[in-house]
């Protein structure tokens, strides 16, 4: 067994939040190929994957970003990246929503971000390359019926993205957002398979992408991996599309 301890100490460390079962499996997949020490913190009940610690935590409780950065101080000391993948979509009528829905998507989608954030400070202080990113939605630029907190949520962490920007560059530490459009995740099939006539429905969002297509999960963490490379280190305070040219057409 590969002892993680005795790994390259030039590797990048990085936590990463949520999505354990998609998207953010995809991206400690990457990482770690790229040579990485991944830890990942979710609430899935298989914690196996590929990472070398994995952090049993529910995402939606405000104490679990601080309770992870106390399981990497015990185990690593130090981190280059945080990578947040939580994300809760929830679709209703406008007037079906209420406020339990409401709190329950801006717990993950708004406050797990900043808290995780906030949390990772100490920990990021030390790297020569540190990097926070928070994984969103083209759902961002665009507007679409039925999944209001989503929309509201998305749209309020592009603003969180440049307010710590500016306050934490000073100190060395970039924080950027990917904006995933249409990519083949376990959450996007899910959603196909509930249309009625899923294949028509999927070639007609393919139609009017200019790239004809879905994108794969590993293309969109490739843009992940890239923010936390050093070859990012001049990037900062961004919401990069990786959608096919969807939001630009």
């Amino acid at each position: 067994m590969e002892d993680h301890h005795h790994r390259d100490k030039t590797m990048a460390r990085i936590l990463i939040i949520g999505s354990s079962a998609g998207l953010g499996r995809t991206v400690a997949q990457g990482c770690r190929a790229d040579g990485g020490w991944v830890a990942m913190a979710d609430g899935a009940t298989d914690a196996t994957g590929p990472w070398d610690l994995y952090i049993p935590v529910n995402p939606a409780d405000p104490e679990a970003p601080a309770r992870a950065m106390e399981a990497i101080r015990a185990d690593q000391g130090a981190l280059d990246a945080v990578v947040v993948a939580a994300s809760l979509v929830q679709t209703a009528p406008v007037g079906q929503w209420t406020a339990a829905m409401w709190d329950e998507a801006a717990a993950i989608n708004l406050r797990l971000p900043f808290l995780a954030a906030q949390a990772a400070l100490d920990l990021l202080g030390a790297s020569p390359n540190a990097s926070i990113i928070f994984i969103s939605s083209t759902a961002t630029l665009r507007g679409q019926p039925l999944t209001h907190a989503y929309q509201a949520t998305k749209a309020g962490l592009a603003g969180l993205v440049r307010s710590l920007a500016a306050e934490l560059g000073p100190r060395g530490i970039r924080v950027n957002g990917t904006l995933v459009g249409w990519v083949d995740t376990p959450q996007t099939r899910a959603f196909w398979s509930k249309q009625e006539d899923a294949d028509a429905a999927r070639q007609a969002v393919d139609s009017r992408i200019p790239l004809r297509r879905h994108g794969g999960a590993e293309e969109a963490a490739a843009l992940v991996r890239y923010l936390i490379s050093p070859a990012a280190s001049y990037v900062t305070g961004t919401m990069i599309p990786v959608d096919g040219g969807d939001t630009a057409v």
